[in-house]
């Protein structure tokens, strides 16, 4: 049983036969932050079973314990879906796949309507208008920057399928 050193919180113990770990030693195998290890956790039920956190074994002295083999199973699945061994500060990893079809933060459900308001408003003009984040702000609330970023978004899915009922307009190209 190892002692962190800080509080004589232990990293690992055994109970009833079987080896548990705390957060602290979480973070240690991860190289993730507390505030991840505790996200992970707290986000558990929305991961698909496969990803999923494991859950409390045991509370000893106000610590939680984790089945170790059910934390190192988590931390490979959760390695080959975000595809890192080591971690960035925000415990993810930013690029495709990873949130936003850009890379970055996951995309929230408000965030995502938003996104279909400014393209419902930008298929319907045709074009960009400037303001437009603003005028959206007044009319369905919020922030205007926050629009501002729903609006962009809105722009470049436009602009795609824009480019795709360009392509598809074009003849082929004839092979001599």
């Amino acid at each position: 049983m190892e002692p962190t050193g800080k509080n004589d919180v232990r990293l690992r113990r055994v109970v009833e036969g079987r080896a548990v770990v705390s957060r602290a030693w979480i973070t240690r195998y991860t190289g993730a932050g507390r505030s991840t290890v505790a996200r992970w956790y707290a986000l558990r039920h929305e991961q698909p079973q496969e990803r999923r956190h494991p859950e409390r074994v045991v509370t000893i002295d106000r610590v939680d314990y984790y089945d170790q083999a059910e934390v190192e199973r988590f931390w490979a699945a959760h390695q080959e879906a975000v595809g890192t061994a080591l971690l960035g500060v925000s415990g993810r990893k930013s690029g495709v796949e990873h949130g936003e079809p850009r890379g970055g933060r996951p995309v929230s459900a408000e965030r995502a309507q938003a996104v279909q308001v400014a393209l419902a408003e930008l298929r319907r003009t045709n074009e960009h208008q400037r303001g437009l984040a603003g005028r959206l702000a007044r009319t369905h609330g919020g922030n205007e920057r926050t629009w501002a970023r729903a609006v962009t978004d809105a722009r470049a899915i436009h602009a795609a399928e824009l480019g795709a009922d360009n392509n598809a307009q074009r003849p082929a190209p004839q092979q001599e």
